[in-house]
């Protein structure tokens, strides 16, 4: 198996698995070390930038310490203690996620869309002790209050008892020993059935992983600014974008939410430089009406993964954005984040279809049902290991042991690897459309629909038939002023794929459902 190289002095250490990983050797031994690291070397440059406050490293690094402080003396929380953040993207949910991992405790992470119902059982679950909430997501958390078995405290972001947690400290420095293996953040992930699962990340995957995107995306402190554009209480905002750019020392921008037109302002005023997304970030970007009213020829760099890259997405960037990279990757919450990616627009147009090769810390390959590797381009369930890979998933041995078999983590999804290393994502293993035994791929038709200078946007799901078992669907979003019939999508396709990968039923809307980390969320397309 061929990966990606790294620049970065590396060594094989044991894990609980069984087997010796690779690490980085000059990796900081804890987030807050990380962070103390960057400030102690940027303390004077810019860090947080949001709408509220543009914070210095110096700055930044003070108010983690007085929260870090308070949250210790004044609420209790101890090491090991679990606190959920209902927070949007912002210096609130960047300040509370390291004043707890310097006290050794856990942050919960929650989707800011969740109903009560749904808060409770990840508060419950992971038996968080404290709960930070912003003040529009209150009402959710107190109409629940006497179902949260463990919570003791609530504290509302906006609050005068915010204000003092962070800018005021009447208590000493609290110092707690962190070890690198211990856990770091519960980060529930859907799942194909059933309640989420809260999946485990320690300290050292995190850190390898965001020394990881550093390097890749070749960060430096004197040139670069990171636009995230995703949630933070996703895999992709708090690991890849928050703490990759805090360890490359370089000031990171929130959005709140994404818009296209906001972010295409922010990048023109701000000059960003990269951003990491999913692909439909800059697919609407580069779609949008206003974009060639702005300058955005700083934009360098576009990470998206999580999400299939439409060849159309590439030519796109190329014709409109000339010099911009596009560096199409493949993760997952239980490897935090970045397992496999291009490092180039050249790279990734010329193995077309793919997310790259391994990162240097991870080992991936392709198994059938049996666990045994198959020949390059034969298609199965890709398998990852490596030290970014979670420690298992919360108060879930079985789940955890179904996962992870002889430290390998079972990703569900389907893909192919070629002789040379790349990886190609066929389709989620629940996503496969099995129409009378021939299976079809649905980013294989997906593709194809983006190539009609039509749609806008278009998602293929699978639904039940009383006679091949499933059927194609496709689910379009046409481009502004355009319309289009069942019938001329269908014909179109019918010149680019088999009979059977034709959609038989063609819906238009004007939105797709996407959950808030931008990923179409398909089985409300399948009903």
């Amino acid at each position: 198996m061929k990966r990606l190289q790294s620049k970065h002095r590396m060594f094989k250490t044991p894990n609980p698995w069984g087997y010796h990983e690779l690490v980085y050797a000059d990796r900081p031994k804890s987030l807050f070390e990380l962070l103390s690291n960057t400030v102690a070397q940027y303390g004077a440059f810019e860090s947080i930038v949001c709408a509220e406050h543009r914070l210095t490293y110096k700055q930044f690094g003070l108010w983690v310490e007085n929260a870090s402080s308070n949250l210790y003396h004044r609420y209790g929380i101890r090491k090991g203690d679990r606190v959920a953040l209902m927070l949007r993207n912002g210096w609130e949910f960047a300040t509370c996620f390291f004043a707890l991992v310097k006290i050794g405790a856990i942050t919960v992470p929650l989707n800011i869309a969740y109903k009560g119902e749904e808060a409770a059982f990840q508060i419950n679950d992971s038996g968080s002790k404290m709960v930070i909430v912003d003040s529009e997501f209150y009402e959710v958390i107190a109409d629940i209050r006497g179902e949260m078995s463990e919570v003791k405290d609530v504290c509302v972001a906006g609050s005068d008892e915010f204000r003092e947690l962070v800018e005021r400290r009447e208590h000493p420095e609290v110092s707690i020993q962190v070890d690198e293996m211990d856990s770091a953040v519960i980060m529930y992930t859907s799942g194909t059935t059933g309640r989420p699962k809260g999946a485990v990340l320690s300290h050292r995957g995190i850190i390898n992983e965001a020394m990881c995107v550093a390097e890749t995306l070749g960060w430096q402190a004197e040139r670069d600014k990171n636009l995230c554009p995703v949630p933070l209480f996703h895999v992709t905002g708090l690991v890849m974008n928050l703490c990759g750019s805090i360890y490359g020392g370089i000031p990171i921008v929130f959005m709140k939410r994404f818009n296209a037109v906001e972010a295409i302002k922010i990048i023109d005023g701000e000059r960003i430089t990269t951003i990491i997304g999913v692909p439909t970030i800059l697919w609407l970007i580069l779609n949008a009406p206003e974009f060639d009213q702005y300058d955005l020829k700083s934009l360098r760099c576009f990470a998206g993964g999580g999400a299939a890259t439409p060849e159309e997405l590439l030519n796109t960037l190329s014709m409109k954005l000339p010099g911009t990279e596009m560096c199409p990757g493949y993760g997952l919450t239980e490897a935090c984040g970045m397992t496999a990616t291009t490092i180039s627009l050249d790279e990734a147009l010329r193995y077309k279809g793919s997310v790259g090769r391994s990162i240097p810390l991870i080992e991936a390959k392709v198994i059938d049902s049996f666990r045994k590797e198959v020949p390059p381009g034969e298609p199965g369930e890709l398998a990852v290991r490596g030290c970014t890979t979670f420690k298992g998933y919360w108060n879930n041995p079985e789940a955890t042991q179904k996962a992870i078999v002889e430290g390998w983590v079972h990703t569900g999804d389907i893909a192919t690897m070629d002789k040379d290393g790349y990886i190609y994502i066929l389709d989620r293993m629940k996503d496969m459309i099995n129409r009378g035994g021939e299976k079809i791929w649905s980013l294989e038709v997906e593709n194809v629909l983006y190539r009609n200078p039509k749609v806008l946007e278009a998602a293929v799901v699978g639904v039940s038939d009383p006679i091949f078992g499933e059927e194609v669907k496709a689910v379009i979003v046409l481009r502004p002023g355009e319309q289009a019939t069942p019938e001329e999508i269908q014909e179109f396709c019918s010149r680019h794929l088999a009979k059977f990968k034709i959609p038989k039923f063609v819906e238009f809307r004007t939105i797709l459902p996407r959950n808030p980390a931008g990923k179409v969320i398909k089985d409300e397309l399948k009903k």
